[in-house]
């Protein structure tokens, strides 16, 4: 965000510039200076480092200006809480936080640790994809630092053509301030685009693949932790040695949430065969039961409650039920019991 929200300024201050000089927008574009400068220095980087850069350019302005996926703050709260399960439940309880990994990393990490694989293995296989990611942003940063580098030399070399232009044309004197114009503006196509955009897109990039890769790491060291059966409490000191204060003092008052999202239906994925058939009919049921008005909130928990006994993982169960009270739909339904009980229902249950 910073990134887009830097740009935008700078544009706003040249154009306020323009207008302060009485001129007006539109005498500051000119197409020759354009072609020769910026198609120029992006095809000159391009023949180093391949031409898939020009094609991949909105995807590196989107997350240059994007959110992070994933955030040191959640990792903190995520590995604590999977180090809680792994050691009540054992690491196959791992499976229900697949969907709700911040990214294919994580995900796979966590597979690896639910399939048993030795530590040594899930290590090698980790580094692995944290090097290879690095050297991936590292090609991309190279590529904008270079187009940065090469854009005030084709201005440069739009500055020889103009003048060449003009000097050809002495006795055309509309002809010669063209060239001049055509000149000058390369310059400052070349030094604007170079130091507002190049650069600091390859800045940003830089940034944000030293954030990721640490971030990376630290999921990493967690999940080893995790694997090597250390105490929830050791390993949730050794994640808030990786954050600041300001965010360990968040995540201790409990003010670091997490997202509202459809991830009850990601769960749904994990689950075998007949918990799926069971939790799909669950929700068909509460939807009927919804749009007629005969459900409350109660009703729902003790659904959910007869739903994890009746399941094979009751630990993905739980998830799911956990995610599913936080629907919109759910909480607006009323607090108590509005469904009559079926006879030998039994009391409520509650919802662990």
């Amino acid at each position: 965000m910073s990134f887009s929200i830097g740009l935008l300024l700078n544009v706003i201050v040249v154009y306020i510039t323009i207008i302060l000089l009485g001129a007006t927008p539109g005498e500051f574009v000119d197409l020759h200076a354009f072609v020769i400068v910026v198609l120029g220095s992006m095809f000159a980087s391009a023949m180093a480092f391949g031409f898939s850069h020009l094609f991949k350019l909105p995807i590196y302005m989107w997350k240059a200006s994007g959110p992070m996926p994933m955030k040191i703050a959640n990792i903190v709260i995520d590995i604590k809480r999977m180090a809680d399960k792994a050691r009540s439940a054992g690491l196959p309880a791992l499976t229900s936080e697949i969907p709700a990994a911040p990214d294919e990393f994580a995900r796979r990490g966590i597979k690896l640790l639910v399939a048993g694989v030795d530590s040594q293995v899930v290590n090698t296989i980790l580094e692995a994809d944290i090097h290879g990611t690095e050297e991936r942003h590292k090609e991309a940063i190279d590529f904008f630092e270079a187009v940065g580098g090469n854009a005030p030399t084709f201005g440069l070399m739009g500055t020889v053509l103009g003048i060449v232009q003009g000097l050809k044309n002495l006795d055309d004197i509309n002809a010669l301030g063209h060239g001049l114009a055509v000149a000058l503006m390369a310059t400052l196509y070349g030094v604007f685009s170079a130091n507002i955009l190049w650069l600091q897109l390859a800045g940003q990039l830089k940034k944000r693949s030293h954030n990721e890769i640490f971030m990376k790491k630290m999921y990493m060291e967690g999940l080893l932790a995790i694997q090597a059966g250390v105490s929830s409490d050791v390993i949730n000191n050794l994640m808030k040695s990786y954050v600041n204060a300001a965010t360990r003092a968040k995540i201790e008052g409990g003010k670091i949430g997490k997202k509202k999202t459809e991830r009850h239906l990601e769960y749904l994925q994990y689950m075998n065969p007949l918990d799926q058939e069971r939790t799909m009919a669950f929700m068909a049921e509460v939807k009927k039961e919804t749009e007629a008005q005969n459900l409350g909130q109660d009703d729902v928990k003790l659904m959910l409650a007869e739903l994890i006994n009746a399941a094979d993982d009751k630990v993905l169960g739980k998830d799911f039920a956990t995610e599913y009270m936080q629907l919109k739909t759910v909480k607006k339904l009323p607090k108590g019991s509005k469904r009559k009980r079926k006879r030998g229902g039994g009391g409520k249950r509650k919802l662990d």
